[in-house]
């Protein structure tokens, strides 16, 4: 299992949703990602996809995904299995699943949206080879009925801690929005080249956003930057 990002901040819920569900089903591979209003993903965490398919995904070929969130934005829809949206022969034959689904092993694709006052502010995606066949009609009843719980567990536990949890170190350190931003990716294990695509920055203004955080937290590096703030943040819990 390869996991992409640190399990304690920001992203625990994250990490057990994806382990709760692996429990339940079978799954080769898993995602669950943090959906801004520009529906770009963050806040990723990935059990067994290499780090550079999700830079792929994010760079190219997100624009070719027939289950991306813009595309069911305006609906209520919050579990969708990719063979309800595509039939096989186009999705075999598409450029999305020739370049990037079948150099993986993926075949069978089921997200399930999670959505606050009607907006999708979070997926989770389950991924199966060929080999390990389609998602059955039960396993999908089943996640139905599971989303409404996690949906609920999302927007009334996990999201407001997090957001509890940046606002105590931006104000403790007077940080500004977009420095938190930084500070958070630091934190979850991403590249400067990865914060610089995540928030759509170019990769010197993210070095600069370092520089500025680093003096500003008292810190000469991004390893004691995500120590001080594991740690204050457990200090506050």
């Amino acid at each position: 299992m390869i996991t992409t990002v640190d399990t304690q901040f920001p992203n625990r819920f994250q990490q057990e949703s994806l382990n709760l569900l692996e429990r339940l089903i079978e799954v080769d591979s898993s995602g669950f990602y943090l959906v801004g209003p520009d529906m770009r993903h963050s806040g990723v965490v990935l059990h067994n996809i290499a780090p550079q398919a999700g830079r792929d995904y994010s760079q190219r070929y997100q624009f070719s995904d027939p289950l991306h969130p813009r595309h069911f934005r305006h609906s209520e829809v919050r579990l969708v299995n990719i063979d309800e949206v595509i039939g096989e022969p186009e999705l075999l034959a598409s450029d999305y699943y020739q370049s990037f689904m079948a150099p993986m092993g993926h075949r069978h694709v089921t997200d399930m949206f999670f959505r606050r006052d009607g907006d999708i502010v979070a997926i989770m995606t389950l991924l199966r080879s060929p080999e390990s066949g389609p998602f059955t009609t039960t396993e999908l009843e089943m996640l139905r009925s599971l989303q409404p719980f996690l949906e609920y567990a999302l927007n009334t536990t996990y999201m407001p801690a997090r957001y509890r949890q940046r606002d105590s170190i931006q104000e403790r350190y007077h940080l500004t929005a977009r420095e938190l931003d930084v500070v958070e990716r630091v934190v979850s294990g991403a590249s400067n080249k990865h914060i610089a695509r995540d928030l759509s920055l170019g990769l010197a203004t993210v070095k600069t956003h370092l520089q500025h955080i680093f003096h500003k937290m008292e810190v000469t590096s991004r390893t004691a930057l995500s120590a001080r703030v594991l740690r204050e943040l457990g200090a506050d819990n």
